[in-house]
């Protein structure tokens, strides 16, 4: 049986990955993961970068909702700091997407208070994408194979934010 988290990014075509580069949350290695791999994604900082950097240089960066292509799906992926979540959770919200997923260190009570009252479903509270992503690149699989060995991998999606953390292994 494959697991529920698996199926998302499996079936994730066209989907929003939010950053903050003004807060060092640009999600440069997972960017280059997606590049990698094939995903089809956009890219939107709430920081105004407006290229990627990281292993996946020059790529461009999305500032708002307006500037995004329309060919995107009802996924956003989260990787901000917490005080941003709710911010973030307002972006995906404008952009149309239905269902989120908060990546490490980035799911605030507040936010998915905000996200679920917005009716967006919270897919995963914790946990990397990137563990259940085809192709991801070696940087990655370390750390993925450490997530396996423990465990955290198989384990349901996390969706309660006051829970105790199992974020990277």
């Amino acid at each position: 049986m494959t697991h529920p988290l698996k199926s998302v990014m499996d079936q994730a075509d066209g989907f929003l990955l939010i950053g903050d580069s003004e807060a060092e949350r640009f999600p440069a290695l997972s960017f280059h993961a997606f590049t990698g791999a094939g995903k089809r994604f956009h890219c939107l900082d709430l920081g105004g970068l407006k290229v990627s950097r990281g292993k996946t240089p020059g790529v461009p960066v999305y500032s708002s909702v307006a500037e995004l292509p329309q060919d995107r799906d009802d996924l956003a992926l989260v990787w901000v700091h917490p005080r941003r979540a709710v911010d973030a959770v307002d972006v995906a919200h404008e952009a149309g997407c239905r269902r989120i997923w908060f990546s490490f260190h980035t799911g605030h009570r507040d936010a998915v208070a905000k996200a679920r009252a917005l009716g967006i479903e919270v897919v995963e509270i914790g946990r990397c994408p990137v563990y259940y992503l085809d192709g991801a690149p070696v940087e990655c699989r370390a750390h993925t194979l450490l997530a396996k060995l423990t465990g955290t991998v198989g384990r349901p999606p996390q969706l309660d934010p006051d829970a105790k953390r199992r974020e990277l292994w």
